[in-house]
């Protein structure tokens, strides 16, 4: 049985006028579909990949993964359970938030300028209940920052004493802080060059093997996901509109949209172990 199951997710935003507005002016009403019929499946421990172009419903689609966002249409069962299930009760809603993890874009915005980097690591920690000793918080603070190849005095600093890699390992750490088992990692190297990209890429595979994690990683990028990715979907304007092996994919891409990204995709396989 696979681990993640979305079956037919679509979203769609109202971005008509007003009611009212319409009735005067006759215009009809707007909406936008952003992700349209999306179905596929992610098995226990390996890394699906979603990739295309801004705009494609990547990041829409991961936001209904994680339960931040609820489907027009469709749904998303995680181990068997739906974040939309109107009879699942918050605490078995509190259990799916915590097993389900987000790395985001950007290293800068996502960790809180204001904070020490002891303080973001426990907040995951402090709002499940994790652990209540604090000499036990403080050293699985110190255990999440070796795990991700950072050191016990890291816990000190504020992020902007950090480099952009630097940071996005802290990111990286957070989201373990709590024990997930799936990641959904929303184009995690795109802010950062081409060789740090890698170390990241890098920490994440030996991660997932030691952890037994399952990833979402999305990424406009086909040279980052081929290295990641054990099943590739290919989304544009919304849809899926290829889906395969990652090496059959990429060996033999049927759809001109995937050619066009392969044609596109730097090589930065050399970079990665």
């Amino acid at each position: 049985m696979s681990y993640v199951t979305a079956s037919g997710l679509t979203r769609q935003y109202d971005l008509s006028d007003p009611w009212f507005i319409r009735m005067i002016t006759g215009r009809k009403a707007n909406v936008l579909t952003a992700v349209n019929q999306v179905s596929f499946s992610i098995e226990k421990g390996t890394t699906y990949a979603l990739v295309g172009e801004s705009g494609s419903g990547k990041s829409t689609i991961a936001k209904m993964l994680a339960g931040v966002l609820a489907p027009s249409q469709g749904s998303v069962q995680i181990d068997g359970h739906d974040f939309n299930n109107p009879r699942l009760d918050n605490a078995n809603k509190k259990m799916l938030r915590q097993r389900v993890q987000m790395v985001f874009q950007s290293p800068y915005a996502s960790l809180n300028p204001r904070w020490k980097i002891g303080d973001i690591l426990l907040e995951p920690i402090n709002a499940f209940n994790l652990i209540e000793d604090k000499a036990t918080r403080q050293k699985r603070v110190i255990e999440l920052l070796e795990q991700v190849g950072m050191s016990a005095h890291d816990q000190t600093k504020y992020p902007h004493e950090f480099s952009g890699g630097q940071r996005q390992r802290i990111s990286i750490a957070r989201a373990l802080a709590c024990h997930p088992e799936l990641i959904i990692c929303d184009e995690p190297t795109s802010a950062l060059d081409v060789s740090v990209q890698a170390q990241v890429l890098n920490l994440l595979k030996d991660l997932q093997q030691e952890n037994g994690l399952t990833y979402l990683f999305i990424s406009h990028d086909l040279a980052v996901i081929s290295t990641m990715a054990n099943k590739i979907g290919v989304l544009k304007d919304g849809e899926l509109v290829e889906e395969g092996e990652t090496s059959g994919l990429l060996a033999n891409p049927q759809h001109a949209y995937t050619k066009m990204l392969l044609a596109a995709a730097p090589d930065i396989g050399a970079y990665i172990s």
